[in-house]
């Protein structure tokens, strides 16, 4: 049984004159406690999805103080009624997902404030995430923390006391040297109350080939179904992004009927909210090389 039972130390500091009377307010400081109990469990929550466990953390609170700032302890419990996981380099699973949170936390301390989208692309290696217009690699379970809205969350409500004035710093340090400590600064609070609109993990690839249309628009922004014909039970719901050709639809030079051909490429994006999410796969048409209307003998044209 894999078992956890460790001490958070939670401490906020500062210079301003309530602090300075171990005060903070009452409404910054259950915030602050709900949020540290939603990252702590949903950090353990996609661990369990990704490493198929069956983790249950509890986290209880216990008061504290000290000139010039606030803290109170949290004691994280969790199991795992299954075997213990060991991962890379013989690093257990619950140090794998306490360490992630603390990277994640640099991650988002180094993006820029006017990036507003993350995005997160798929590579062979695993995975890496645009900072500073630099793809920087992360694992499984950093980028499953990463793309959680709760956790993101989170962290924004940790963050939001420290305005520079009465809170400057936050600090959570473990009992244990080998999971890492984290603290966000008044400096970097903007970056983690800043709400990004969209959290991507993208992969994507070219295709092409000979489709029957199914369903067509006359709209420039609406998407075309088209039903591959070497394979009839695969179907592309794509935005054709052709000009030349759209500009042909809509004048009219284009006449379609059913079982015409479209010999198209493009490109296709796979999309995921969440790292643990399904994905979704959107394609773009980018160039529609023939149309075949269904009373010409397609086969020659295609064979040509």
């Amino acid at each position: 049984m894999s078992f956890i039972d460790d001490n958070f130390t939670v401490h906020y500091d500062g210079k301003g004159e309530r602090i300075a009377l171990h005060q903070m307010d009452g409404g910054q400081v259950s915030r602050s406690i709900l949020a540290l109990v939603t990252l702590y469990d949903e950090s353990f929550k996609e661990a369990n999805k990704l490493y198929k466990t069956n983790i249950v953390s509890q986290v209880y609170v216990e008061g504290g103080m000290q000139p010039g700032s606030i803290k109170w302890l949290m004691r994280l419990i969790a199991n795992d009624e299954g075997s213990q996981i060991l991962l890379n380099e013989n690093t257990p699973l619950k140090q794998r997902v306490l360490n992630s949170i603390s990277k994640t936390i640099e991650l988002i301390r180094n993006m820029d404030l006017s990036t507003t989208d993350i995005v997160i692309h798929e590579t062979d290696s695993g995975y890496s995430v645009v900072i500073d217009s630099d793809f920087v690699e992360v694992d499984e379970m950093q980028c499953a923390i990463l793309t959680n809205e709760k956790i993101r969350g989170a962290l924004a409500s940790l963050a939001s006391p420290l305005d520079g004035t009465e809170l400057d710093t936050l600090t959570i340090s473990s009992n244990h040297e080998s999971i890492s400590a984290f603290q966000i600064t008044a400096k970097d609070r903007a970056k983690f109350v800043q709400k990004r609109k969209h959290t991507k993990i993208v992969a994507e690839g070219d295709f092409s080939g000979f489709y029957y249309i199914d369903t067509l628009s006359y709209s420039p922004k609406s998407k075309w179904l088209l039903i591959n014909k070497d394979k009839p039970k695969e179907s592309i719901n794509g935005l054709i992004i052709d000009t030349a050709f759209l500009v042909r639809v809509s004048e009219n030079k284009e006449k379609f009927s059913k079982d015409d051909l479209l010999e198209v490429e493009g490109k296709w994006y796979e999309e995921k909210s969440k790292l643990t999410a399904k994905p979704k796969r959107t394609y773009h048409i980018t160039t529609v090389k023939q149309h075949i209307s269904a009373g010409d003998n397609q086969w020659d044209l295609i064979l040509q």
